[in-house]
């Protein structure tokens, strides 16, 4: 049973008899990925009942299906249930910078008079999203986290009711950090703040004050296989769960195994989740902020530089994008090529470390 199941069994109870709970998190997460800019752009106080968003869906044969995450499979259920149907999003916004590294989307689910979610959404397909993943790894703020703050901050100044915060993946971190930096009025109306899989955050925010007062508003969902999950520091327990995939599959939240109004729990990480998550930490934590810069801006200035727009660019047309990438990583200055040539041999030789650490306590 999963996310889409859940909406089967439940859809004919209504949030005015049987409140918000983990599963519908994770729904209004994965509804955070529509596709709604063609209708919201310019137009700030537009609402829409998600039967609404399905019927626009339907009529201009809106398809999804080449993202990473698809939200039409749990749109269509969603929107002929009674808990869904007449739930109101309001204030999307979406916006994809290249220049500054960032690719930002939310929408507000109101799905009581007083209560809403606010969903940030996760990364989708596009490089530059991708991008500003891996700055988090050396910016104690990116483009996307000052945004989610400010978003926030703009909606609580329209609604004035209980607020739950919440997302997938990226969206996961988004949430977290608009929670704790938004302004102090608004985080006494924040009930919960959900990160489903969403990466931590560096040492200077984790220990930061604000952020430390928000810890016990967070809950957090992880599959036992998670990578991206457990990458980076954010102090917070994390609740693991059982999915029906292996691997980084396990992020897709269509996979995640739910039971009842509960995510089904799962006692232990795998092996090789502890392994590439211990293997990631030791790589990042021996690397300059500078050196993770130089990484990073030469494997995606690369794709840039080749003209890659979205990562199924990658799969299509192979021979002319790799010859492109091979091109482009020429132009790399000497002195990055050795700062990227030491980062790699820093990943191999983390990976070694931890595989003879596990080693010697298996003894």
């Amino acid at each position: 049973m999963n996310m889409v199941d859940y909406i089967a069994w439940r859809g004919d109870i209504s949030f005015e008899e049987r409140g918000i709970n983990d599963i519908d998190n994770l729904i209004f997460s994965e509804l955070a990925y529509m596709d709604l800019d063609r209708f919201y752009a310019g137009k700030d106080d537009l609402s829409m009942t998600v039967a609404e968003i399905y019927d626009v869906y339907t009529r201009d044969r809106i398809d999804q299906s080449g993202t990473m995450n698809d939200p039409l499979p749990v749109l269509r259920k969603a929107a002929c249930s009674e808990r869904f149907m007449n739930v109101r999003v309001l204030w999307y916004t979406e916006e994809t910078d290249a220049d500054m590294q960032s690719q930002f989307a939310a929408a507000t689910f109101i799905y009581k008079e007083n209560e809403a979610y606010v969903a940030f959404r996760g990364t989708d397909n596009t490089v530059v999203g991708w991008r500003e993943c891996f700055n988090m790894s050396y910016l104690s703020e990116t483009p996307g986290q000052s945004k989610a703050v400010e978003y926030l901050n703009r909606v609580s100044s329209k609604f004035d009711g209980a607020l739950y915060v919440g997302g997938h993946s990226k969206g996961g971190n988004l949430a977290v950090y608009a929670s704790a930096f938004c302004d102090d009025d608004i985080k006494d109306r924040i009930v919960r703040v959900y990160s489903n899989d969403g990466p931590g955050f560096l040492n200077e925010v984790s220990k930061n004050e604000k952020y430390l007062s928000t810890l016990c508003k967070i809950r957090k969902f992880v599959p036992d296989a998670s990578l991206v999950g457990n990458l980076l520091d954010d102090k917070v327990t994390n609740n693991y769960i059982a999915s029906s995939a292996k691997g980084f599959a396990q992020h897709d939240p269509y996979t995640w195994n739910v039971y009842g109004i509960h995510f089904e729990p799962s006692e232990n990480r795998t092996i090789i989740s502890e392994f590439m998550t211990d293997t990631m930490s030791r790589w990042l934590d021996g690397l300059s902020d500078e050196n993770k810069r130089i990484f990073v801006n030469a494997v995606f200035g690369s794709l840039d530089d080749a003209g890659v727009v979205n990562l199924s660019e990658l799969n299509e047309n192979r021979l002319q994008t790799y010859a492109a990438l091979l091109k482009a990583a020429s132009k790399i200055k000497p002195d990055n090529m050795n700062d990227l040539q030491n980062s790699i041999k820093l990943l191999v030789k983390a990976g070694r470390d931890v595989a003879l650490t596990n080693r010697k306590g298996d003894k």
